[in-house]
């Protein structure tokens, strides 16, 4: 049967296929082997189709044949072959959604983005379940500026109604979205990219870039149950970057857990040793952990760091009054309300001054030795 025929030509190429993934694998000798056995094979299945057409030419299945074996060049790296099959096809075929496909994808690989957009328009006519054009399409529409982007959202909508797991499609909704300033959306479909594929490129820088900005915006709410919940639908690998784990930390200490706090941003200060904000929250879970030594060395190595942030300071005043360092405690609050520029923080700032001179002088009368009676 001619079908059968058609289809042992076709498995025999696409046996010899590797997935794009594995491909990247491969070290450049093995690259170059592999390429070097799959010209091979698909010499020898061309001699296959074109016996086939001896036969079968003006029949569907001649059609069909003709159409793999301007893929089978194409595959080659053959492309002017492969672009002259498939005019002599949308010649004799002009409905041939196939056929223009192929020469969309020559002329995208000429950068030739007008006649290629021609090409897919027809494609997508022709082939109403075709995936790739509309992509293609769609990502066209994003290229040519924000006048184009309704016009890129019809195309993506309509490939992923097609297919709603085809991850370059997740990807460029991403991009749509993100576009037009919709973040946690543009998040939520780079997520979905990244179940499909872990390594998906575009999902992944995206989920970095912008992950962050959610998570602050959360934290700036304190929302701290919430954001912890983002953080844990990252990746794993992405959860245990310093970024993610200072931002565990700070949602932890917030929470009161401080146990768990110390566990996150141990690592961020070891890691990031310049990093006044982790030192300050580690600094603030250890003395609540009644680490009052420890603690007091972060603050003052984020006061170095970040001299003109107040509560450097006042974290330091209140670890140095835990250690009885009154005096010591009245100089760090003193530099915070110099640097508050709210008057509300400056007003608490002066209070704590005063509450502590008050136990200073206490501390001090009580050190003095009593006069002896006469």
């Amino acid at each position: 049967m001619p079908e059968y025929q058609l289809l042992k030509i076709y498995a025999s190429v696409a046996n010899q296929l590797l997935p794009p993934d594995q491909l990247k694998t491969l070290e450049s000798s093995a690259k170059e082997q592999y390429e070097e056995k799959l010209k091979v094979r698909l010499s020898e299945a061309q001699k296959q189709l074109e016996a086939f057409l001896i036969q079968h030419k003006a029949t569907p299945m001649g059609k069909l044949a003709q159409e793999l074996s301007a893929e089978f060049y194409e595959l080659k790296g053959q492309l002017d072959p492969a672009a002259f099959l498939y005019r002599g096809l949308i010649a004799d075929y002009p409905k041939s959604g196939r056929a223009h496909w192929g020469l969309g994808r020559y002329y995208l690989a000429r950068g030739d983005i007008r006649r290629a957009k021609v090409s897919l328009e027809k494609v997508a006519e022709f082939w109403p379940k075709h995936v790739g054009s509309r992509y293609n399409l769609g990502l066209i529409a994003i290229t040519e500026g924000p006048e184009h982007y309704r016009e890129a959202a019809r195309w993506l909508a309509e490939a992923f109604k097609l297919n709603s797991a085809d991850v370059g499609v997740l990807e460029q909704i991403g991009v749509l979205l993100e576009a037009h300033n919709k973040i946690p959306a543009a998040v939520k479909y780079w997520r979905r990219a990244l179940e499909l594929n872990p390594s998906a490129p575009i999902a992944l820088k995206k989920v970095h870039q912008h992950s962050g900005a959610v998570i602050e915006d959360l934290i700036a709410k304190k929302s701290w149950k919430e954001a912890l919940e983002k953080i844990e639908t990252l990746k794993e690998g992405a959860a245990s970057d310093n970024e993610y784990l200072l931002y565990q930390g700070i949602c932890f200490r917030n929470l009161g857990e401080f146990e768990k706090a110390k566990k996150a941003l141990s690592p961020v200060v070891e890691n990031s040793p310049k990093n006044a904000l982790a030192l300050r929250e580690l600094g603030i879970a250890e003395l609540n952990l009644e680490q009052t030594e420890s603690a007091v060395d972060l603050f003052k190595r984020a006061g170095v760091l970040e001299p003109k942030e107040p509560l450097n300071f006042a974290w330091l005043g209140f670890a140095l009054e835990a250690k009885k360092d009154y005096g010591g405690a009245i100089s760090a609050w003193n530099s915070a309300a110099t640097l508050f520029t709210e008057p509300e923080e400056i007003k608490k700032a002066l209070k704590k001054v005063v509450k502590l001179e008050q136990k200073f002088t206490k501390r001090g009368m009580a050190s003095e030795p009593k006069a002896e009676e006469d």
